[in-house]
């Protein structure tokens, strides 16, 4: 008897194992606030699920109104984070968009809905790709797996309207200053995310325009999470500033 309530106790401990981590960012462009990035992420022992909402602010919401809300749901494996439902969706002054892609544990798609309107050839491509490559992950899933991990996914990333995949280099440390606009302020861990592959599921030759993501990083309290994003690309640079953080276990 002793044995079984010894047994029931760790498997009821196991399953009772949950963190939260709710971030908070601003997204700069020369210095102007853009937007805001409302960033939850909830785990358990064997699976997590994310929200991740971007909302344009001030004078560029006057200007160019922008909102995009993304829902995922998966499993964690070791330290790789295997979605099972991801679901997004971006109103804007330009137009409204959606993707929304279901996935087998093995990483194989077994549902594929996007707004986009497509053609037999754009149609012969996506399913061309698909077949390809086999398995996938998807772009915020692999945000969330390099600062909680570190660790680059044996899957290709796929958004609805492109693959590719995202690898880490030059790991380094990086002291903050007082005078940075995060509110983390001294040691930092920081990685480069390079795009060695990149294509367009529905368009030939289809380029890339972001070029790197570097990401600053901390751990509190045995949990890492970002403090600031560079994002550099052909066309402009970003900078996200983390504003708040919450982390509940």
């Amino acid at each position: 008897m002793r044995i079984f309530f010894i047994f029931l106790i760790l498997i009821y401990s196991k399953s009772l194992f949950s963190k939260e981590i709710n971030l908070k960012f601003e997204i700069d462009w020369k210095s102007v606030h853009l937007a805001d990035i409302e960033w939850d992420i909830y785990m358990d022992n064997d699976s997590y699920s994310i929200d991740f909402k971007i909302q344009s602010y001030g004078i560029t919401d006057k200007i160019f109104k922008y909102k995009s809300v993304t829902n995922i749901e998966g499993l964690i494996d070791n330290t790789q984070l295997r979605p099972i439902t991801y679901k997004s969706k971006t109103k804007s002054t330009k137009q409204d968009i959606y993707s929304n892609i279901d996935f087998n544990p093995e990483g194989q798609i077994v549902g594929f809905d996007i707004s986009k309107e497509l053609n037999d050839n754009q149609l012969s491509m996506q399913k061309k790709y698909i077949n390809q490559f086999q398995f996938f992950t998807d772009p915020i899933s692999q945000l969330v797996q390099y600062f909680l991990f570190q660790t680059d996914s044996d899957r290709i990333i796929i958004d609805g309207l492109n693959i590719y995949s995202l690898k880490y280099q030059n790991l380094s440390d990086e002291i903050f200053e007082d005078n940075n606009s995060t509110i983390h302020k001294g040691a930092t861990q920081a990685l480069n995310l390079i795009f060695p592959f990149f294509q367009g599921l529905h368009k030939l030759n289809k380029k890339n325009n972001l070029q790197e993501i570097k990401m600053n990083y901390i751990e509190v309290d045995n949990t890492k999470f970002p403090v600031q994003y560079d994002i550099k690309s052909k066309k402009f640079s970003a900078k996200l500033y983390l504003k708040s953080y919450k982390i509940t276990d």
